[in-house]
């Protein structure tokens, strides 16, 4: 008689084409081999430390979570990474890091999709041929390469994007000490001077300010967005809501915003200016004459007049500010002028604020001066003094402006190499090409804008064999080892007292390394200092240019990524494409409506795209979104075909030098488009949804939205309560509408994109949305952000209209959707009055590549087409809290669990927990007066309640904006 397993494996060898049993042994053993690989990709070579405050050895199902740092705008933010076998799939905040506080923006946690992106460069060109890293470092080291660029390295020059970080720095000393003649250029397409010429000239020294916003009760921002995308805006949004919320021991603080074009910030403003860019200038010299007469200062500039309303608000907050010396702070953008920055840098000393409000530090990022700018590389390539030019990240044949013609100047160089991610314009247009690295695959090291440490470490190997700025400058100074080394020797040698390797890995930051504060003082003439500063005023009767960073995709360094491009803009709710923000009355005058096409010029560049009708917005001025229109590559490896054909480049209209305010026209298109915005999707407005009062009218009558009383139903009584009942409060004071809260929500869930065509048609999969609503008027409105999710109805219209219940309700309040069940009735959605459950029109996830399915989230389904999906409170993360309490034999306490949006939102507007928890932060909110549900009129009793936005206006300034 046979043997069966003799049988069982001719069988299979049959099966599979004659694959015999040594055979199949053999590849078996291959596939145990990767699967030690931890799901396809491979842990760094050298230790990485898991984040301190998880158990260092987890079971192999449970996630691991890493504190590393990610860059933006040359300053680290300190993030947490959760890791799933080997593979990062959730960033979070890390809480012992001062920038983020256990918060993350939306540009840190959609960078996860970066990592994935099947679009990313992965093979080093030289030419038209494939080349190798070992070909370029050989050529880099030559003695060739020493002839071309001269013993001394006079025909060497580097152009980086600003960073702070001590191991890249150190790595350009090296390359420095190789070619002593080597020059350094920095290419920053965003970046402005203004405020390192401002603080030069008038505190004797190039210093940077850091704000105290919990210390602010008076706060004006001058165009800038310190509640966004700015660095440190994460800690800045924190530390500004927790003096927002009334009843605060302090009071609750005032914010007074100026600024061209609406923004996260001048949305939570208490009085907003709209103001053309040539008219900042005048009122800062106002305002300042102002609190220098109430303080028996002199006057640092030459008042100029002002029209009535403005003259009246600068009155008002000259009055505001005085009073509150010590205790108020004045911020200025980055895009505006030296001499707004000097007026602001002056206030906050004559305030007394310096060392209380505002603190100064050496920067951190050095600043860019006009001879290590790219208009000075523009410069010596055009006079023959480079040789070599080695470009690590950024794309500034993107980016520069159009005058410098960058991308003709790169053929005049004799050897041109780029490192990045992609493919993109500048590596098309250099003559060798290597694939960057992501942050979350290489090793390095950071400073926040506060000078704090971070530490940079790998969570995988790099999956398409890329390259890091460390080893381009290793090679390049002739230095030997991996950049691991190299980093953990520059370590060593750099510490102090301060933490170990280790603990600074397991941190993710260096206490205590924070740069101290500098002590500052006026010169002796402020006013003369400031005249030097001044710039020519705009021409007060043409149509000004304001051209602005992408709220969703920067400076579009993140168009490839979905995620980003589906994000609606937290102002115009515009996915997928830029505008011409024009504001109503200019809109009027000129015959434009949303959607319109027109085509805006300046200095003989013109570019035409569509028209948003933007309220609140300055008249007379046309502001762009940075970051679109970039330029088809075709379909060759590592071109961002996402971003190709996005928009329209606003970079075409910049000029040569900053933001030089310059006349633009307008001619208007017959031409329309459909644009792919959000807000009119789900138009609830006109009904009890949003509401705000004034502190005030808080004080009056403490539960603004009127009584609360649970209404009458015919419904069966209620279940008995379960051990827990979820529920969740949104604090509109505090919702600034970043949208950090709906990328956590995308990143958790595994909720696809479904591209431009998709949002027109309204099939956008969003569980979570952000509503923007409009009160008041159309050039003054009070702008109210709030979130919009399934609000687990007690009593929910969806669940008695599915015929094969689909959506069902847990004994802990839970609406579940059972997606096995689901036939696509679409019913539930219908009878929804919130208009928050999203319908799979297609099997989006058909197309993933593998790469990205690595970014999926394994604790949650990834759902098929033709079912209706929705969002559960994160029942993935109760369920796992109560899995791991019951195994401890316990029960789980207050603040257990966190949804992936609360953990996300650096205000803290979302609380989360069960209502039977006595005395927790849940339970306390619930019961605030000033609290509310989303159309409860209808009797749905939502687990989901809302306090009302409170305001706190300047009773001497009519027209609150906010």
């Amino acid at each position: 008689m046979s043997d069966p397993r003799a049988q069982y494996w001719r069988e299979l060898a049959e099966s599979a084409g004659g694959l015999d049993r040594r055979e199949f042994v053999r590849l078996l053993g291959a596939c145990l081999a990767l699967a030690g690989l931890d799901g396809c990709v491979r842990r760094p070579r050298q230790p990485i430390l898991p984040y301190v405050g998880r158990p260092l050895q987890p079971l192999a199902t449970e996630a691991r979570h890493y504190a590393t740092s990610m860059t933006l705008d040359g300053y680290a933010t300190g993030l947490l990474v959760e890791s799933h076998a080997g593979r990062p799939t959730k960033i979070e905040g890390n809480p012992d890091h001062p920038a983020s506080l256990g918060a993350a923006g939306a540009f840190e946690q959609a960078s996860l999709l970066g990592l994935y992106d099947p679009q990313r460069a992965r093979t080093v060109r030289n030419g038209g041929r494939r080349s190798s890293w070992a070909e370029l470092r050989t050529t880099l080291g030559s003695p060739a390469m020493s002839r071309a660029v001269g013993a001394r390295g006079t025909g060497l020059h580097l152009l980086l994007e600003p960073t702070a970080s001590p191991f890249l720095l150190g790595l350009v000393a090296l390359v420095r000490d190789r070619y002593p003649e080597c020059r350094v250029h920095w290419d920053a397409p965003l970046g402005a001077d203004g405020s390192h010429l401002a603080t030069a000239a008038l505190l004797g020294k190039p210093v940077q300010p850091v704000y105290d916003l919990t210390a602010a009760r008076v706060l004006l921002s001058v165009d800038a967005d310190l509640l966004g995308s700015v660095p440190f805006g994460l800690r800045y949004a924190h530390d500004f809501a927790a003096g927002r919320r009334p009843g605060a021991g302090s009071g609750m603080s005032r914010l007074y915003v100026m600024e061209t074009a609406p923004s996260v910030t001048g949305g939570m403003a208490d009085h907003r200016l709209a103001l053309r860019p040539s008219r900042m200038a005048p009122l800062m010299r106002a305002l300042a004459a102002r609190v220098a007469e109430a303080v028996g200062a002199e006057p640092p500039a030459q008042a100029t007049e002002l029209p009535g309303p403005i003259a009246a608000w600068a009155r008002a907050l000259g009055a505001d500010l005085a009073a509150h010396r010590g205790q108020c702070a004045v911020a200025v953008g980055e895009r505006q002028p030296a001499e707004i920055h000097g007026l602001a840098h002056w206030l906050n000393v004559v305030l007394g604020n310096e060392g209380r409000t505002v603190r100064y530090i050496e920067p951190p990022l050095a600043p860019v001066a006009r001879d290590t700018d790219l208009a000075a590389l523009a410069e010596s390539i055009r006079g023959g003094q480079v040789a070599c030019l080695a470009i690590l990240e950024g794309n500034p044949v993107y980016t520069a402006p159009p005058a410098l013609d960058f991308a003709s100047l790169l053929g005049r160089v004799g050897e041109t190499v780029y490192l990045g991610l992609y493919r993109n314009e500048t590596a098309r247009a250099c003559r060798r090409s290597v694939p960057g690295q992501h942050y979350l695959e290489m090793w390095g090291d950071g400073r926040a804008w506060d000078g704090t440490l971070s530490p940079v470490q790998p969570l995988v190997d790099p999956l398409f064999g890329g390259h890091g700025p460390a080893e381009l400058l290793a090679a390049l100074a002739g230095a030997t080892g991996e950049p691991h080394a190299l980093l953990r020797a520059d370590w060593e040698r750099r510490r102090s007292s301060g933490a170990s390797w280790d603990e600074a890995l397991q941190r993710g930051a260096v206490e205590g390394s924070a740069a101290p504060a500098v002590p500052v003082r006026l010169v002796s003439d402020p006013r003369t200092a400031i005249a030097r500063l001044a710039a020519s005023a705009g021409d007060e009767g043409t149509i000004e240019l304001s051209l602005v960073r992408s709220n969703t995709i920067h400076d579009g360094r993140f168009g490839n990524n979905p995620w980003l491009q589906e994000l609606p803009d937290p102002v115009t709710k515009l996915t997928w494409a830029n505008a011409a923000w024009l504001s109503p009355a200019t809109a009027s005058r000129h015959r434009v409506d949303t959607g319109r096409m027109v085509t805006v010029s300046v200095d003989g560049r013109e570019v035409t795209l569509p028209a948003v009708v933007v309220p609140g917005h300055a008249d007379d001025v046309i502001t762009i979104a940075l970051g679109y229109g970039r330029s088809p590559g075709g379909t060759e490896e590592g071109v961002e075909q996402v971003a190709a054909g996005v928009g329209a480049n606003g970079y075409e209209l910049a000029s040569s030098r900053g933001q030089e305010q310059r006349p633009v026209s307008l001619r208007v298109s017959s031409d329309r488009v459909d644009l792919p915005i959000t807000q009119e999707h789900w138009r609830l407005e006109g009904r009890q949804i949003a509401l705000h009062a004034t502190m005030e009218e808080l004080r009056r009558r403490p539960a603004v939205s009127g009584e609360q009383r649970r209404p009458l139903t015919l419904y069966q009584p209620e279940h008995p309560p379960a051990q827990r009942q979820w529920a969740m409060v949104v604090d509109l004071s505090a919702c600034t509408g970043c949208s950090a809260c709906v990328v956590a929500c995308q990143a958790e869930n595994n909720i696809p994109v479904v591209g431009p065509d998709g949002v027109r048609k309204s099939r956008e999969m969003h569980w979570l949305r952000l509503d923007r609503y409009y009160a008041g008027t159309a050039e003054d409105p009070v702008v109210l952000s709030q979130p919009m999710l399934c609000q687990q109805c007690e009593k929910a219209p969806c669940e008695y209209v599915c015929p094969v219940a689909a959506t069902v309700h847990s004994p802990d309040g839970i609406n579940e959707m059972v997606y096995n069940r689901c036939v696509g009735t679409r019913f539930c959605s219908n009878n929804c009055p919130y208009k928050v459950r999203r319908f799979n029109w297609f099997d989006y996830n058909a197309e993933v590549s593998e790469t990205e399915r690595l970014a999926k989230n394994p604790d949650v389904t990834v759902r098929a087409r033709g079912v209706m999906e929705k969002c559960t409170f994160c029942v993935q993360r109760i369920r796992e809290a109560e899995i791991a309490a019951r195994v401890e034999g316990r029960l789980g306490g207050p603040g257990e669990v966190r949804t992936a949006c609360q953990q996300s939102c650096p205000t803290r507007a979302i609380t989360f927990g069960s209502l039977t928890e006595a005395g927790s932060e849940v339970t306390r909110l619930w019961e605030d007066p000033r609290g509310y549900a989303a159309l409860e009129e209808l009797g749905t009793l939502p687990r989901v309640r809302y306090l009302a936005r409170i305001t706190n206006p300047n009773p001497d300034l009519p027209g609150v904006a906010g």
